[in-house]
């Protein structure tokens, strides 16, 4: 009987979070202090998760809105607008962790975890960038970039070709890969 009620003990507090789903991290979100100033959009269409983020302006330029999609079923899907146009990514949730990896047209490389905690009230963003150019002195890098602080500028500069640098035709490698964590509080 005892280890009747222990496994069903066990069974209960093991069911919500596999049962969260995509919708889990559906909602408003707000950067956590010491991550980068924005706000998130969630939503789920069908089974991917789409993601508006609103970034406010910073040094005089104005707002940047960034739209994103995260499959949750392990397919792929190809984003249709804005600066991520025609960038392709595959994810899969399992549990309260969603892993994605989108590539770009000029083939940069961007590997997301978001982490779900356990209240549902957080969520943490882990990204791994390669393939991107260093950055310029003017802070312009040669790819399609979103303008989070620490990750990705937000000049909006965009070539085809990451070996080309946008002020001087010069070639340059890309930079190493670089690792850059988000956190976020439910707002809703």
């Amino acid at each position: 009987m005892k280890r009747l009620m222990s496994a069903a003990i066990f069974f209960a507090l093991a069911l919500p979070a596999c049962a969260q789903g995509p919708e889990a991290f559906v909602g408003k979100w707000k950067s956590d202090p010491g991550t980068p100033t924005m706000t998130r959009e969630l939503a789920l269409e069908g089974k991917t998760i789409v993601m508006i983020e609103l970034q406010p302006g910073r040094n005089g330029s104005p707002d940047l809105t960034i739209i994103r999609k995260y499959p949750t079923d392990g397919g792929e899907v190809t984003m249709d607008i804005g600066m991520w146009a025609g960038s392709k990514v595959t994810g899969k949730l399992d549990g309260n962790v969603l892993t994605c990896d989108t590539t770009m047209p000029n083939g940069a490389k961007f590997h997301d975890v978001w982490t779900l905690a356990g209240d549902g009230k957080h969520y943490t963003n882990d990204m791994v960038i390669t393939g991107m150019r260093p950055r310029t002195p003017d802070g312009q890098s040669g790819a399609q970039s979103s303008g989070q602080s620490g990750s990705q500028s937000n000049t909006g500069a965009q070539t085809t070709d990451a070996s080309k640098s946008p002020t001087d035709g010069q070639s340059t490698a890309p930079a190493a890969p670089r690792t850059v964590h988000f956190s976020f509080t439910r707002e809703d």
